[in-house]
Formats: C-alpha cells, sequence, structure tokens
C-alpha cells in the first residue's frame, strides 16, 4: 500500500467514523467486484464518494505561504531545475521517482512525482506549470510538496530544449545543455576533504565551436567512465564556472548525460587546430597526434565485450552497476601491432574505430563473434589486414601493467 493510499484511508475514516481497517475492506471488495479493472486509488475514490464524502475544494497559494500538511492546494510557477529520475527497491518492490525545483516570485520548493506520474509528461528547465491538488510534507526541516490523490500537472507554457554552442558559455551560467564529442578522459581522483568524500572525473569535450574541461562529480563520474573517447554525448542541466583555463563545464547531481545521434564533426575535425603527425619513434606521452603506418599483425585477444546499451558501461552478465538489468550488447575492442620506418607500437581500438579498421558493421561483428572462433577469427583477419596502410589519430600513453608504451586511437582516418 502506498503512503498516499494510506493517508487516503485515513482521511476517509476521520470524516467519515469507521476505522481504517473497515475503509480497507470497502476498498479491496470495490477491487473485487471490478475483477482488477480499478486501481487502489480509484476503488478508494468510489468508496469516499459512497460514504457521502467530497474532496475539499482546491486552493490557490504561493509557495512562500506553504506550510506542513496542507492539502488540495493548486501551485502555479516555473520550473527551474529538473533531477533525474532514480530507481529504488523498497521491500522487494521496485519503484521510481523524479524531483524538481518550483519557484514562483515568493519562493521555491522541491516537488516530487513517483512511478506513473513521471511519464504523464515531460519537465523541461524553463517551463510553467500548475500543480493540482498537491500536498505539502516537511523533511529536514524543508517544505516539500507531492501530488495527491487524482493530483495532475498542467504545463502552462513549455519550454522546449535548446541546446548551446560551446563558444557561447561563460562563467556562472546554470541550466546549460549542450551536445558534442567525448574527446578525452582522464583518470578519476577520489577526495576527502573537510569531511566530505567523493569522486571527480575530468574530460575534455568539444563541437565544432571550440573545446572546454568538463568535471563531472561523484555518480556523473561513474557515468563518464562508462562512456568512449569519441562519443557523441548530450549533457543536460549543467553549470559552468570560470577556470585557470577558461569556462569550464560541471556535472552535478542534477545533470543528465547521455549518449546523441546529433551529427557532429569527426574528433580530427574538432581537433584540427591541435593534430600533429608524428613518428613512432616521436611519440610522447599524452599528445594528441596522427601517425601514418602499416598493419603488422592484429594481436590475440576477444574481438568485443558486453556493455550495457544505455550508459556504455562493461557488464557482468545482462546486471549494469549504474542502469541495473539490461540487455547488454556487443561492444568492438582489438589490439593491432603497426609500424612505419622508425619503429612499431601496439595499438588498441574501440567501438567504431575498431570495426573501421576491421572494415566490419555492428551487424559483422555481431554475427562473426556468434559464429567462429576467436582463433579463427584471428587467423582469418590477419590474411587481409596484414600490410594495410592505415591513418590512426590518437595519443601514446604507457601500460602501467607491461610498463611498455600504447597508442590508444581516437579514430581511424
Amino acid at each position: 500500500m502506498s503512503e498516499e493510499i494510506g493517508e487516503l484511508i485515513k482521511e476517509i475514516s476521520e470524516k467519515s467514523g469507521k476505522s481504517e481497517e473497515e475503509i480497507t475492506t470497502l476498498i479491496k471488495a470495490k477491487i473485487e467486484k471490478f475483477k482488477g479493472l480499478l486501481t487502489e486509488q480509484g476503488a478508494a475514490f468510489m468508496v469516499q464518494k459512497e460514504l457521502g464524502l467530497k474532496q475539499d475544494v482546491s486552493v490557490e497559494s504561493k509557495v512562500g505561504e506553504l506550510t506542513d500538511g496542507m492539502k488540495n492546494i493548486e501551485l502555479k510557477g516555473i520550473v527551474k531545475s529538473v533531477f533525474p529520475v532514480k530507481e529504488f527497491d523498497r521491500n522487494g518492490k521496485a519503484g521510481k521517482l523524479q524531483s524538481f525545483i518550483l519557484e514562483d516570485d515568493t519562493a521555491s520548493v522541491r516537488a516530487t512525482l513517483w512511478n506513473d506520474q513521471i511519464d504523464q509528461q515531460e519537465l523541461t528547465t524553463g517551463s510553467e506549470i500548475q500543480i493540482n491538488n498537491c500536498i505539502v510534507t516537511s523533511y529536514n526541516d524543508k517544505k516539500q510538496v507531492s501530488l495527491g490523490f487524482n493530483g495532475t500537472i498542467d504545463i502552462l507554457n513549455k519550454k522546449e530544449i535548446t541546446f548551446e554552442k560551446i563558444n557561447n558559455l561563460k562563467g556562472g551560467m546554470n541550466g546549460i545543455n549542450v551536445v558534442g564529442r567525448l574527446l578525452r578522459k582522464f583518470p578519476c581522483k577520489e577526495f576527502d576533504s573537510n569531511d566530505r568524500k567523493g569522486k571527480l572525473c575530468n574530460f575534455q569535450f568539444g563541437d565544432e565551436s571550440a573545446l572546454l574541461r568538463a568535471t563531472a562529480w561523484n555518480e556523473k563520474a561513474d557515468e563518464v567512465q562508462g562512456l568512449r573517447e569519441g562519443d557523441v554525448i548530450e549533457i543536460k542541466n549543467g553549470y559552468t564556472k570560470d577556470g585557470m583555463f577558461g569556462v569550464e563545464l560541471h556535472l552535478g547531481y542534477n545533470a543528465e548525460l547521455t549518449p546523441s545521434t546529433n551529427e557532429m564533426p569527426g574528433v580530427t575535425e574538432i581537433l584540427k587546430e591541435q593534430v600533429k603527425e608524428k613518428k613512432i619513434n616521436g611519440l610522447v606521452e599524452n599528445e594528441n597526434v596522427l601517425i601514418k603506418a602499416t598493419v603488422k599483425e592484429l594481436l590475440p585477444g576477444n574481438f568485443y565485450f558486453n556493455a550495457c546499451e544505455k550508459c556504455g558501461k562493461k557488464v557482468d552478465g545482462n546486471i549494469c552497476d549504474s542502469c541495473g538489468e539490461v540487455k547488454g550488447e556487443k561492444r568492438a575492442v582489438i589490439s593491432a601491432l603497426v609500424e612505419d620506418d622508425t619503429g612499431e607500437i601496439k595499438t588498441n581500438l574501440f567501438s567504431a574505430s575498431a570495426l573501421k579498421l576491421l572494415d566490419w558493421t555492428q551487424e559483422d561483428l555481431e554475427t562473426k563473434t556468434s559464429e567462429t572462433s576467436n582463433e579463427k577469427l584471428l587467423e582469418e583477419i590477419n590474411e587481409t589486414i596484414k600490410g594495410k596502410d592505415v591513418s590512426l589519430f590518437g595519443y601514446n600513453k604507457m601500460n602501467s601493467y607491461s610498463n611498455e608504451n600504447e597508442f590508444s586511437v581516437k579514430e581511424v582516418l
């Protein structure tokens, strides 16, 4: 039984003089009579009506006038922030919630939607809405609201989501939406300062207009870890600060980070001002460069790993640490030894870059790795790939296990 139904039963009991047990029995009888076609809320409403009880008339209120315990309140305001949907499991029952901040000319308040309420409309930052029949409660001495029985939300003036170009960003902006390529991920760091523990991941992000440094905090840091360099992503509800090297984009609790199908220039096009061509023996660590080489051989190993189709993280079976139960999908991963006239180096390629070097489609990856053993595939590929001339854009890094240089490929040209 949900909290809302429990509150409604208590209210009907107090007004009718019947016990809560009697009201619960009447509700169950209604549900049984309609053979599952009636929800618990609908049954409670029918019982309330048959007992001659009417819903209180909604009262219009300002946010600043709200007090704990108020019911049947009507609020109007602007959506200032929309937080990501959270899934939970309580007593073996799955559910989800989503919060947002509503503001009018007197104050702001956090509002929460539960389960099916979330799917009834898509809330966007900046939209003007009206909440009908809401309940006011208090948590940690802060007022909050939720939809009451038969509560609804009307969107009076919807603010469409717009994406900024990176070169238009300035420090001190909130509610920022941008789309671009994840160009480079840096190692995540954990911190413990002033009784605060957390995690942050810095990454380089860019579109056709500019580049910037971005920082993802805590849960968002985990999401960045699950993405691949070169992926096109949408970031919603970020905020900016002025940093040592210009404007920085930050992803806090209410930010959303999702893969995008938007058209976006390739990595080398975005980084064209920084791209240098080098020989293998001239590579230095962490420098973005272009190397022109010949494939010597494809190295043994798995041709794919299983990833979450939602966040891109590696999954064990069908369970993602961030998204729960998922279908899972194959992501290509290969290593190849390449050489030029100065030396040779091991290269690592993922997803689109790996498929491009193999001249495979995603469907080829699914089919070939299901029907042919790794050893046989390696043999077949090496017969055709040896001696292939390639241009690879990426950066050199030291493998912490082997202490050898490896070239991490961002794009195959």
